[in-house]
């Protein structure tokens, strides 16, 4: 059975005891959790709704969120709120380089660096529009660029091939090559 690295760190159990923690705080909770986090939280956001939830909420509220230590670093950052962060992560997004990006930016100096906010700070700091995947969608239909370094799900790219077949969009390869052995009896 096919899992999500991010809802797979963060089990029930172990968010319970955070929670416990860090009490008196409203728990937001990324869209990409299991349905027993979900039911911990008192908000469920997904990456393009999350700094205008947190936004929404009075300046001084204390704030949980979890799984995603990626996206909650962005959404603290954006809006300087006082965020507790579990310390979870997507492995597809944890394992772009920054020398891979670099490379690919030098090869094609045209193109713009996107990236999804769950991606780690240095890659969200060399990139030269972040958002969700939908904004990241509506970036390269509307943006007057031809060539994108696409740092997210690869599979993001049919879609923007669907919507501009004209444009070329290059996905970062993941910074650790996974490499197969095979033992070969002779």
């Amino acid at each position: 059975m096919a899992g999500c690295s991010l809802a797979d760190s963060c089990r029930d159990e172990d968010f319970k005891i955070f929670i416990k923690e860090n009490p008196g705080r409203t728990i937001i909770t990324y869209v990409n959790s299991t349905a027993e986090i979900k039911a911990l939280s008192d908000i469920i956001c997904t990456s393009s709704n999350a700094v205008q939830i947190v936004e929404s909420l009075p300046k001084n509220e204390k704030i949980l969120f979890a799984p995603d230590r990626n996206l909650g670093n962005f959404i603290k950052n954006k809006t300087d709120r006082d965020m507790v962060i579990w310390n979870g992560s997507c492995h597809v997004h944890e394992e772009f380089s920054i020398e891979a990006i670099l490379k690919l930016k030098k090869e094609n100096p045209d193109a713009k660096i996107i990236v999804h906010p769950e991606c780690e700070l240095p890659v969200r700091m060399i990139a030269d529009f972040i958002g969700s995947t939908s904004a990241l969608l509506k970036f390269t239909k509307t943006d007057n660029a031809n060539c994108y370094i696409v740092a997210t799900e690869v599979g993001i790219i049919h879609q923007m091939k669907k919507e501009n077949s004209n444009k070329l969009y290059i996905p970062v390869p993941p910074a650790i090559q996974h490499v197969v052995v095979v033992n070969v009896v002779l």
